[in-house]
């Protein structure tokens, strides 16, 4: 006995179409959106990481300008008490340690210490920038006064700018060398 051909015989299971297998592969393949989600956070991950990392070099950074600063000032104190500079850290009296996590801290001898002094922020960590700082003497009228500078490597270097020149006459800027930027 043949079977006829009746649309209305529900004995057989129905036959989907590819099209709708499909259907059902990608909504079981992403979880019901679960898969958008997470393409979705990595595309905001990718988009934010850099900015955050940027932002987490800067407060690396302003470690380095704040001690430089502070080095320089009581240069300039110590300068006003004696008669030249000082090349030791702990002669400065401000705490700061020579080593922390993000750089390295030194005081450079200049030849004349009673004309000048360098130090230097050599970072220890890629993608840091380095720094010099410098203070000068000069002559202002009948008396003698400092004057400071600090210099911003222009790219993340663990090399700091090398000491500035300095100024011709008491109305003159100090320039930062090439590769580097005034702060």
């Amino acid at each position: 006995m043949t079977r006829s051909s009746n649309n209305n015989d529900f004995s057989q299971p129905p036959q989907p179409n590819r099209s709708s297998n499909v259907w059902i592969w990608i909504a079981a393949g992403t979880g019901c959106g679960c898969l958008g989600l997470f393409v979705v956070i990595g595309i905001i991950a990718a988009i934010a990481l850099p900015s955050f990392l940027n932002q987490a070099n800067k407060g690396r950074q302003a470690e380095a300008k704040q001690y430089v600063s502070s080095m320089l000032k009581a240069q300039q104190a110590y300068r006003i008490e004696k008669p030249t500079f000082t090349n030791s850290l702990p002669e400065l009296g401000v705490g700061i340690r020579s080593e922390t996590t993000n750089y390295s801290y030194k005081i450079v001898p200049q030849p004349d210490k009673s004309k000048s002094v360098m130090v230097t922020a050599q970072s220890k960590i890629t993608g840091l920038k380095s720094y010099t700082g410098a203070v000068f003497t000069i002559k202002k009228g009948a008396n003698i006064t400092t004057v400071t500078v600090i210099c911003e490597s222009n790219l993340s270097t663990s090399t700091p700018p090398v000491m500035p020149a300095p100024p011709k006459s008491e109305n003159s800027l100090i320039q930062c060398p090439s590769g580097s930027q005034k702060l």
